[in-house]
């Protein structure tokens, strides 16, 4: 059981890594061609990846608890 919980917060933490990147790429891009939906997409994957890395420190904080 404990490897797939590590399994888990691997899986979580590599998808907030690449959400929080393709955010900022995508605000960059957005912000250069003036493009606000692009830039609005952005933001919401950066918000989306800096979630993912919430819910796995929370995640991680609790399993050290016990």
């Amino acid at each position: 059981m404990a490897s797939y919980v590590g399994e888990s917060l691997l899986v979580k933490k590599s998808a907030a890594i690449l959400l929080l990147l393709l955010g900022v790429v995508l605000i960059v891009v957005g912000l250069h061609e003036d493009s606000w939906p692009v830039a609005s997409l952005g933001a919401l994957s950066l918000l989306g990846g800096v979630f993912l890395l919430v819910l796995k420190i929370v995640a991680r904080n609790q399993s050290n608890q016990l």
